[in-house]
């Protein structure tokens, strides 16, 4: 199995347009709560596997190590691919920030690295709390956590399109695919549109942050892939509360996550 920068000025005005493309949005995306552990010492790769809980596979089980990678994650899939599966590694860790993965999952990208996939974003908004509050509050309490969360867009464009140059000048080569997050509630759960919305808010800074990087990035959606697949669904591929891994893929949902990847490529 596999083992597991653009000036400031320049992100700014950049996040500043990323800001537009979601200011009609209303909503949010959980994150999951528990902080990440120390990451898989990185190593030489022709793929890495960038990012937070998602990206490590949390919900997918028979985790090896503190960051919870899941040998059954979207990302571990993709390093079975032929050719992959000797010069792979698996970095992501839950509970990492968009500023995390450049701080502790970068080391070891050089020319040799040629695909990059980055799942980041829903921890930076630090909003868990805020679909607890949507599936278990008042419409009231559930809109204010909402208001709160999304005061952090403006941070998260800016971090993204920052984090993006560093991940370019660390892997010059690579293509790097970029993620958004699937929607989590199936529509009839009460007060799912808030979430729902709030994913889709979160989904398009991260497809601005891409675009704005320019070529070599390519930002790949999952929601048509998670249709009819949501929690409260009859064949759902997201894990419910109380579970520790509420609101993460579960293994059919990282195969979707894969395949999805895949057919981007």
């Amino acid at each position: 199995m596999t083992t597991l920068s653009s000036s400031r000025r320049v992100a700014t005005l950049a996040s500043a347009s990323i800001l537009v493309a979601s200011a009609t949005v209303f909503g949010a995306l959980p994150a999951h709560a528990a902080p990440g552990g120390p990451g898989p010492s990185p190593d030489k790769s022709s793929y890495a596997a960038l990012g937070d809980s998602y990206a490590a596979g949390v919900g997918g089980g028979d985790y090896l190590d503190l960051c919870l990678t899941s040998p059954n994650g979207y990302a571990a899939d993709l390093a079975d691919d032929p050719g992959r599966a000797q010069h792979s590694s698996l970095r992501g860790c839950v509970g990492a920030s968009v500023d995390d993965v450049a701080a502790d999952q970068l080391g070891g990208l050089d020319l040799r690295t040629r695909l990059i996939t980055f799942t980041a974003g829903a921890n930076d908004l630090g909003l868990e709390a805020v679909t607890i509050a949507c599936l278990t509050g008042t419409p009231e309490q559930c809109q204010a956590a909402v208001q709160a969360a999304l005061a952090n867009l403006a941070p998260l464009a800016q971090d993204l399109v920052t984090t993006f140059a560093t991940v370019r000048a660390s892997a010059p080569k690579a293509t790097v695919v970029v993620t958004g997050y699937p929607l989590l509630l199936d529509p009839a759960i009460p007060q799912s549109a808030f979430v729902n919305n709030g994913v889709i808010a979160l989904n398009r800074v991260i497809a601005a942050a891409t675009l704005a990087s320019g070529p070599g990035f390519q930002y790949v959606d999952v929601v048509d892939a998670f249709a009819g697949h949501g929690i409260g669904s009859a064949d759902p591929w997201i894990i419910p509360p109380p579970s520790l891994e509420a609101f993460h893929p579960t293994p059919a949902g990282y195969l979707a996550y894969a395949n999805t990847i895949r057919a981007a490529l």
